[in-house]
């Protein structure tokens, strides 16, 4: 498996932050290294995992509203 995305990198392929990635890869939903200098290097195809994250957890937030 190729690690090639920074956190910035993720957040704009995933049309998301870059504090959503940190949150997500720190909950342990997303698959990352460290680098030596201390960047996180996120598994290749990560993206549509960060996406369908957010539109999992935004049905939540909104079924949770109508109950």
């Amino acid at each position: 498996m190729k690690y090639l995305d920074t956190t910035g990198e993720l957040a704009r392929k995933s049309h998301v932050s870059q504090p959503t990635v940190r949150k997500y890869a720190d909950a342990g939903w997303l698959e990352f290294i460290v680098a030596s200098d201390g960047t996180r290097l996120f598994r290749e195809g990560q993206a549509d995992r960060v996406r369908g994250i957010l539109a999992q957890r935004m049905a939540n937030r909104r079924r949770s509203k109508t109950a």
